[in-house]
């Protein structure tokens, strides 16, 4: 008899123990970096604080290394609830909204404290709002690093260094008409393969955050990096429209608390971060071209026909930038 109850009570724990495992409030996080990059580290601690405010009633699972999908894939798996949650770099969303490309505009930036701002003010809010129509819901926009032109062979000081030159690119209409501009030659190579590709001379140069040209031991095969900011890298974190329309007020509570509070730690991180990257690739060889205000004139010139060829949205938001730039610095 005591066997038949001993027995019962740990069919009851089980039931319980189910009934609790089921009441977890589960979401897919699908990214496609190493878990040490700083997007990564905002996801843990995303992920951490989602199960700290919650009590353990919700969790967030998340899955790095393009595990689930490709980092080309990522927005579209969201939009299908194929995963829940993802966070690309903001060029992704071009496809969908081509005023995304307003961060990949060379020249527009003058500081990485000043793209983020921007990111985070009207300019990303609008953005990020905006993506609602596409059955995504914006949860936050974070930050990686500034993206710089480097190379292999000579400085790139003035346009005229760039002529003829092969420069990696990722995919981008602006970052390609930027190097066409100063007679350069873009190439489309995936970060994995940018090492090879400049150790061979497929390439003589790239443009990338300084974050990844660190991380990925760029200094190896590059010699030169040139200050003139070329893009800003950041991300916009997403969540499937209807899957957030499901959630209770307490659940969506509890995940923008947990988002704000891993986004103010990717921005106090991210200049952090961009200054060690800066000094890994100067403490290996890279020699930091400053410009005068004369040679960045000459390239500034250059880029002023990029401009003029961009769609009209895109154009009006060159505006809505300059001023928000203008109105920070005289805030500051």
């Amino acid at each position: 008899m005591k066997g038949l109850q001993a027995f019962a009570a740990l069919l009851g724990s089980f039931a319980i123990s189910a009934a609790a495992a089921q009441d977890v409030v589960a979401l897919k996080f699908a990214h496609d970096l190493p878990e040490t990059t700083i997007k990564a580290r905002t996801i843990k601690l995303f992920a951490e604080k989602v199960d700290e405010y919650s009590q353990g009633k919700m969790r967030i699972d998340v899955y790095p290394g393009a595990q689930l999908v490709a980092s080309k894939d990522e927005v579209r798996a969201a939009i299908r609830g194929q995963v829940d949650i993802v966070g690309p770099l903001t060029s992704y969303y071009v496809p969908l909204d081509v005023r995304w490309e307003v961060f990949n505009l060379p020249g527009l930036f003058s500081s990485f404290s000043e793209s983020m701002k921007v990111l985070e003010g009207k300019t990303g809010q609008e953005l990020l709002q905006g993506l609602e129509r596409f059955r995504l819901h914006g949860l936050a926009l974070w930050h990686d690093g500034p993206g710089y032109l480097y190379t292999s062979e000579k400085p790139a000081r003035v346009p005229a260094d760039v002529q003829g030159m092969k420069v990696r690119v990722t995919p981008s209409a602006p970052l390609e008409a930027g190097v066409r501009a100063v007679g350069g030659i873009p190439v489309s190579l995936q970060a994995p393969d940018v090492y090879l590709g400049l150790q061979q001379g497929l390439v003589s140069g790239a443009i990338t955050t300084v974050t990844l040209a660190a991380s990925a031991r760029w200094y190896e095969v590059l010699t030169s990096m040139t200050r003139l900011m070329q893009q800003h890298g950041g991300y916009a974190v997403v969540i499937n429209k209807a899957r957030w329309d499901k959630l209770s007020d307490e659940q969506k509570g509890v995940i923008q608390r947990a988002m704000d509070d891993a986004s103010k730690w990717n921005r106090e991180i991210a200049e952090q971060n961009a200054i060690a990257a800066e000094k890994t690739l100067t403490d290996n060889g890279v020699q930091i071209q400053e410009l005068t205000p004369d040679e960045m004139k000459l390239w500034h010139e250059k880029y002023k026909a990029v401009y003029a060829e961009q769609d009209e949205d895109v154009q009006k938001l060159i505006t809505q930038v300059r001023q928000e730039i203008d109105a920070n610095s005289t805030a500051d």
